[in-house]
């Protein structure tokens, strides 16, 4: 009896464990084609904001790729902001106003993905992403390219101005992994169980 307690402890801390990831949200992968504006320079521009009872929430961008040209030129950065796009970017809620933006050249596909982790409960927050001329103008009349709007419990609408971004949502590869290895968990007590 009490191996058997032990065996059903184990198995559920080992779910446990695993849970943290599937409690994240969804991983979307965002691709700008900005091949009209070829020859170019802009900001692209990160605006995350949340309404004023907003729970606490986080934008973290990852696996950039596409930027050619001064990539390495001014960035801006204002409320709650850490990280670059040569590594991982992370935008908070906190403050009022959370932007970042990095001046770079366009012409071709810049894409990268994006992961929220928002509190359960709360007032929405929206990620908007757009490309700005040197004057903070939409460029070329091109407005809002990409909008999340996260609503704890709802969860997320996303918006994509077709002629400028595609957004797909990303299958977590760890939820795969979590099914087989509680499905393994669950052969592996029934033949303890037989054995008996």
């Amino acid at each position: 009896m009490l191996k058997s307690f032990v065996l059903r402890l184990a198995m559920l801390l080992a779910l446990a464990a695993g849970t943290g990831n599937a409690l994240a949200g969804p991983v979307y992968h965002v691709t700008l084609d900005t091949t009209s504006l070829a020859g170019r320079h802009g900001w692209l521009d990160f605006l995350f904001t949340g309404l004023a009872n907003a729970g606490p929430a986080r934008a973290t961008l990852t696996g950039f790729s596409g930027f050619t040209g001064d990539t390495g030129g001014a960035t801006l950065a204002d409320g709650d902001v850490s990280g670059s796009l040569a590594s991982a970017l992370a935008i908070g809620n906190g403050s009022g106003w959370n932007e970042y933006g990095q001046w770079l050249q366009l012409g071709g596909l810049l894409a990268f993905d994006v992961a929220f982790d928002v509190a359960p409960a709360g007032a929405g927050t929206s990620l908007v992403v757009a490309l700005l001329d040197e004057q903070f103008g939409y460029l070329a009349g091109t407005g809002d390219l990409v909008t999340f709007d996260l609503q704890p419990g709802a969860g997320t609408a996303v918006g994509a101005d077709g002629a400028f971004a595609t957004v797909t949502a990303v299958p977590e590869p760890g939820s795969l992994a979590m099914l087989g290895t509680g499905m393994l968990l669950l052969m592996a007590t029934r033949r303890l169980v037989r054995r008996r």
